[in-house]
């Protein structure tokens, strides 16, 4: 197809196309209020900066978590191991009724669930929430970190989970 005569749609499916061909590792976002703890299957997250140390992620709008940490100082990003495609698979669906946080080994650590296991579990403080789109870009700071010794994460490619070669 020639430069600009695509219609939106077709940019559509083929922007969708052209990112299944993205490699992207696999994480849960999790929050607290209190009793009440959240999360979500995401794979956008990025570094955005050493100096404070920081990343994002990018939490949809329309999603069961977007008001829990929208509302929240304070989040947590669990980096899955490979071995973990259940628990993103549970986190992943939209409008689960079950206890999300009864499989895998979820720990609290000042009322913030992570992972046990996980690859690697950022604890952030939210400095800064911009919205764009269908989604909500959360900026945090990393006030501490947790990480395995062998190196296994999990990894969403074309539609699909796989490991990192």
């Amino acid at each position: 197809m020639q430069e600009g005569s695509m219609t939106e749609l077709q940019r559509g499916d083929a922007f969708r196309q052209a990112m299944r061909r993205m490699a992207a590792s696999v994480s849960i976002v999790t929050a607290a209020n209190g009793e009440e703890m959240a999360g979500a299957t995401v794979s956008s997250v990025v570094s955005v900066s050493f100096d404070p140390l920081s990343l994002l992620v990018c939490i949809h709008k329309g999603s069961r978590f977007y008001d829990m940490i929208v509302d929240r100082d304070r989040f947590c990003i669990n980096l899955l191991d490979r071995s973990q495609e259940d628990i993103s698979d549970k986190f992943s669906r939209p409008a689960s009724e079950e206890n999300l946080f009864g499989n895998g080994s979820w720990r609290d650590r000042e009322g913030m669930p992570w992972l046990e296991g996980a690859q690697a579990n950022f604890f952030l403080d939210k400095r800064q929430t911009c919205h764009f789109g269908t989604h909500a870009i959360i900026i945090g700071e990393v006030r501490d970190i947790f990480y395995a010794e062998d190196v296994s994460p999990l990894i969403y490619l074309n539609g699909a989970y796989t490991g990192a070669a």
